[in-house]
């Protein structure tokens, strides 16, 4: 009598099973190689120009969201949006006296007692004095903007990949913005492998996949389901599965993915 491996018998219970109730025959869980990458991967930079002050970070260094990444001076920013600020009240005064005078002519008008070309010279004038105080308050608000955009910060809780940039650097995005800090999610990886369209059968975004390192076992969530072609080749797909980072998980390293049955 031949002996049966007590592990070899397990894997065949549930397709004895099947077959005995008829549902269907044995099939088997597919199962691909990957590798693990960063998940939301971004370059940073900065709106507009300066020179950068503060560089808190340093590449292999976790952050959680809003940590200061990166900072330019912000002595000409500052400076600019005092400027601006500091002409809104006068303008105001005579944006508010020009409209009271506007007032006054158009009483006299409305009496008869003033002229057409007095009454459209007020209007005029208080058109104008409304328009140059709007303009300074949008100049002062887009200064603020400036300022506030000379800070980088982080997005969410990220990993630091690289940092491009040092202190006393002139950063000038007139035309391509240059790539400051690249971050990527600090809890979060992905999985990527390739598959065939019959790997992927019905799997969809959001579908949840079992990622396995070693002994390890994680469960992702379908991020992204791209079409990879070489040429002439075949279709394939290329599967992105992002998974909590594990503990001694990091980008590079293999993994297994078990696709789910149709």
């Amino acid at each position: 009598m031949k002996h049966i491996d007590a592990g070899w018998a397990r894997r065949l219970i549930v397709p004895v099973a099947l077959l005995a109730t008829g549902l269907a025959g044995p099939v088997w869980a597919a199962e691909v190689e990957g590798r693990l990458d960063f998940a939301d991967r971004v370059a940073l930079s900065t709106p507009v120009a300066g020179v950068v002050k503060s560089l808190p970070v340093r590449a292999g260094e976790r952050v959680e969201a809003g940590t200061l990444l990166l900072a330019l001076d912000s002595t000409p920013f500052d400076q600019r949006h005092r400027m601006a600020a500091a002409q809104i009240e006068g303008l105001s005064l005579a944006a508010d006296e020009a409209a009271l005078d506007a007032e006054r002519v158009q009483a006299l008008y409305d009496r008869t007692v003033g002229s057409d070309s007095e009454r459209a010279l007020a209007i005029i004038a208080r058109e104008q004095a409304e328009g140059e105080r709007d303009r300074v308050r949008a100049q002062a608000a887009l200064r603020a903007w400036e300022r506030d955009r000379a800070r980088l910060e982080a997005p969410f809780a990220a990993q630091i990949l690289s940092v491009d940039a040092a202190v006393g650097e002139v950063v000038s995005p007139q035309l391509t913005p240059p790539t400051l800090i690249e971050i990527a999610r600090a809890e979060q990886l992905q999985a990527v492998a390739r598959v065939s369209a019959d790997q992927l059968g019905s799997l969809g975004l959001g579908d949840e996949i079992t990622v396995a390192r070693g002994d390890a076992r994680r469960t992702g969530t379908v991020d992204a389901i791209r079409v990879r072609t070489d040429g002439d080749g075949p279709v394939e797909y290329e599967l992105a599965v992002r998974v909590e980072r594990g503990e001694g998980w990091r980008a590079g390293q293999s993994v297994t993915l078990t696709l789910p049955d149709d």
